[in-house]
């Protein structure tokens, strides 16, 4: 069975390439062997819901794989990007990956 992976993009930095986007995160964990299960939209920066959303998504289902189409998505939260990664590996012992490096 393959690993499941959810997407998480920011809406505001996607400027209308979210379909894009979101096609590049299904490629990314296709090229890994990881199964695409949904993408999280963070609709308002700095918000923060669809982050909480995730990450009980990813307890709830026991999976531990995120995809973002840049780590500028885990930017511009009223908590660092270095806190968000590791509330996701403490929380959900996931990994991030990104389309961009």
């Amino acid at each position: 069975m393959e690993a499941l992976v959810y997407g998480y993009l920011r809406d505001d930095l996607a400027a209308g390439d979210g379909d894009d986007m979101e096609a590049a995160l299904r490629e990314l964990a296709d090229a890994h062997g990881l199964c695409f299960a949904a993408t999280f939209h963070e609709s308002q920066a700095g918000d923060g819901t669809a982050f909480a959303e995730l990450t009980r998504e990813l307890q709830r289902a026991d999976a531990h794989h995120v995809v973002v189409p840049s780590l500028d998505h885990l930017t511009g939260q009223t908590i660092p990007r270095e806190l968000l990664i590791a509330k996701l590996a403490n929380d959900a012992a996931a990994r991030i990956w990104s389309v961009a490096s």
